[in-house]
């Protein structure tokens, strides 16, 4: 079963990290990750946004890529462009459903 299909269900930690309370754990991943399900942007945007220093947000990221949440984007251009995966942004809409409730 995959992460997405364990969020769903409620199971996620039974056998497999628990992604979604890594995420739903920090308010900084949650919003990084809710900013990302919608567009694409630099570390630099992200961190203005977040009023948070660039470091903390690359860190952030690399965590959230790392889980396969978020993804760079190839632009051919020197900046980098980070978004949010297919499985990153079902997360973060069963996360936020979860806590509308």
């Amino acid at each position: 079963m995959n992460i997405i299909a364990e969020a769903r269900e409620g199971t996620v930690g039974s056998g497999s990290a628990d992604v979604a309370g890594f995420v739903s754990g920090s308010a900084l991943r949650s919003s990084v990750l809710e900013l990302l399900s919608s567009k694409s942007v630099t570390p630099t945007e992200v961190a203005r946004i977040e009023n948070k220093h660039v470091s903390h947000i690359c860190r952030t990221l690399r965590e959230l890529e790392g889980a396969g949440l978020v993804e760079m984007v190839p632009t051919g251009s020197r900046q980098k462009y980070y978004k949010a995966t297919q499985s990153g942004v079902e997360l973060y809409l069963i996360i936020s459903r979860k806590s509308a409730r």
